[in-house]
């Protein structure tokens, strides 16, 4: 990876543990804001964009509430990942979680569902239970599209499509507008098969025939007692083979696209339930996509992978305990 990577995962974690960012802005609260459109009348995403805001997923695991009086709210500057952007605007720090549907803030796991995922937690240094991005697995939908520590994402269009390329892991994905209907039931893919339309202002796509080796989000409620917008990474909410998750990509000023998702999937959870925050902040103009090489180099997987880190294989009970 290159040396920019680490510089700016360090920047990303110090920020996302302090504080969490508002997912409005003036211009869209107002209704004064227009999106420019591209030369076939579409409105224009196009261009090289880093990630948006950070917050936690859920409400905290113990349930209290964890939204700050008025009073005591601040305001921020608009996180960005890399240099250039001093003269951006402050905006409030973010006070709810990204799930806004249900209302309660949590994502809502039928109880067998909670239940395995919790053993994920208590295992999740396992192989078996290992985050799937950690063994370079596609990261999916809606997840692929969550903060992450180094990452651009560029939108390209054209009347019948819009694709979108992902710098994280080099994923992609082909979203046509032209009506046809999705791919076969056999076919499973792990970003899933995209089908999109323009409504008004934003772009809606349908997204279905996930495999079932990816979770559906890849940070969630933060552990007991510790504060609610601190970074909590790997909780894993998996998914079943029945996952449809729609999203909507709306430009609210020159330099956000809002973004929502309502993840459904009726063998885990018990309703559908939706994310909401500003996704993409506009990248500068010389903004490029970087090489991603996954977890080049890195030794602690590749031992739990071969057998070769004896305490995990213990752990496994794939070496026996040596008595002497």
């Amino acid at each position: 990876m290159l040396n920019r990577s680490a510089a700016t995962v360090s920047l990303f974690l110090a920020i996302f543990a302090l504080t969490a960012l508002a997912p409005a802005l003036a211009g869209a609260q107002d209704g004064t804001f227009k999106s420019p459109t591209t030369p076939w009348g579409h409105p224009d995403l196009r261009g090289h964009w880093l990630p948006g805001t950070a917050a936690p997923m859920e409400t905290p695991a113990s349930g209290e509430s964890w939204e700050r009086p008025e009073s005591e709210r601040e305001l921020g500057p608009r996180f960005r990942f890399f240099p250039g952007h001093s003269d951006a605007p402050d905006i409030v720090r973010r006070e709810r979680p990204m799930v806004v549907d249900p209302p309660d803030g949590k994502i809502p796991l039928q109880p067998w569902a909670a239940d395995k995922r919790d053993e994920i937690m208590d295992k999740r240094d396992e192989l078996e239970f290992l985050d799937p991005r950690v063994k370079c697995l596609p990261a999916a939908v809606p997840r692929g599209n969550l903060p992450v520590g180094y990452n651009t994402y560029q939108f390209l269009q054209t009347p019948e499509a819009v694709i979108l390329l992902y710098e994280w892991n080099h994923l992609f994905r082909y979203i046509p507008l032209d009506g046809r209907p999705p791919v076969a039931s056999d076919i499973r893919l792990g970003m899933g098969d995209s089908r999109g339309r323009w409504e008004g202002d934003t772009l809606v796509v349908e997204a279905t025939n996930f495999t079932e080796n990816t979770w559906v989000v890849g940070h969630g409620a933060p552990a007991e007692n510790q504060p609610a917008s601190t970074f909590t990474s790997g909780h894993g909410v998996f998914h079943s083979d029945e996952l449809k998750v729609v999203e909507r990509y709306t430009l609210i000023d020159a330099d956000t696209i809002h973004y929502e998702a309502t993840i459904t999937d009726p063998k885990v959870f018990t309703q559908p339930w939706t994310i909401s925050y500003n996704a993409f902040m506009r990248g500068e103009e010389d903004h490029i996509l970087y090489e991603y090489a996954c977890h080049e180099g890195n030794a602690r997987n590749l031992k739990l992978m071969t057998g070769t880190d004896t305490a995990a294989s213990v752990a496994l009970g794939h070496v026996p305990t040596v008595s002497r």
